[in-house]
């Protein structure tokens, strides 16, 4: 690459002082120019050739592949201009889309809103998985004070929370101490494989485990579980509440915006429709 990057200028790039050819399939060209924005700031010199190179075989390949198409496809085939001129419409009319809903789009979602679409809509946030409420405590094997630690771990003592959570700080490889949010009981089973032997029957509220690997202790108490088929809680779905809550949003306002055109259209006489 960086030998055709160094070369002189091709015959047939006469015309062009400063930019130089990289890679030519047949009267198709790949200037240097067009590779400028392709190697992202702080990667070394061999992962940015590396990645530029990569650029121009796949450039290269898909050129290639691109002209047989040409010398295969009839001239009927080759007639793109109607899916062009589709494809054109579609487009604009997308940004514009974007854009109207960028500038009018309400998108404050109060919790009473929340609330109430969540008690009229009971059946869509049944569970599809268990989910729980944790307290979590990942540590290296080899930690002083290990046993102090366990026994903070079973206090129910806020103090003893505290002295936990600065224990936690200085040696826990991972920890989780919130016990107002929900997990999903198939991540927690990712990060301690040992869950995954356990029956789901055996989790249940105030059930503690202790578990052990090569290098790792694991201290988990389920504080809570909800199970899958049963009633999603709202604070596990409240993100998803608002979030569907503007997406009605968002078609109704859509739509009611392209009828406000069309009837403006119709009134103004900038549309006839034909019988």
């Amino acid at each position: 690459m960086i030998m055709l990057l160094s070369c002189n200028k091709s015959s047939t790039d006469k015309n062009n002082t400063k930019d130089k050819i990289v890679a030519k399939v047949n009267e198709s060209v790949l200037y240097s120019s067009d590779l400028k924005q392709i190697s992202p700031n702080g990667l070394s010199k061999s992962d940015s050739a590396a990645l530029i190179q990569t650029y121009i075989n796949k450039w290269a390949y898909n050129e290639v592949f691109f002209q047989q198409a040409v010398n295969y496809l009839t001239e009927e085939e080759l007639d793109i201009s109607k899916e062009l001129e589709e494809y054109k419409k579609e487009l604009l009319s997308y940004k514009f889309q974007t854009k109207l809903i960028n500038e009018k789009l309400d998108t404050n979602v109060t919790i009473a809103q929340i609330e109430e679409y969540y008690n009229a809509n009971p059946q869509i946030f049944l569970l599809k998985n268990n989910i729980v409420k944790v307290l979590y405590v990942k540590t290296p094997l080899n930690i002083p004070n290990l046993e102090k630690l366990k026994k903070l771990c079973y206090s129910s003592n806020p103090k003893d929370a505290e002295q936990l959570n600065s224990m936690c700080i200085q040696y826990a490889n991972n920890y989780y101490m919130n016990d107002n949010t929900w997990l999903m009981y198939d991540d927690l089973k990712k990060e301690i494989n040992q869950l995954k032997e356990e029956p789901e029957y055996n989790i249940q509220n105030g059930k503690t485990f202790e578990f052990t690997d090569a290098t790792s202790f694991y201290f988990l108490k389920i504080i809570e579980v909800k199970s899958k088929n049963t009633l999603s809680p709202l604070s596990f779905e409240k993100n998803n509440i608002k979030n569907m809550l503007i997406n009605q949003r968002k078609q109704r306002l859509i739509t009611t915006i392209k009828k406000d055109f069309f009837d403006k259209a119709k009134t103004n006489k900038e549309l006839e429709i034909y019988n």
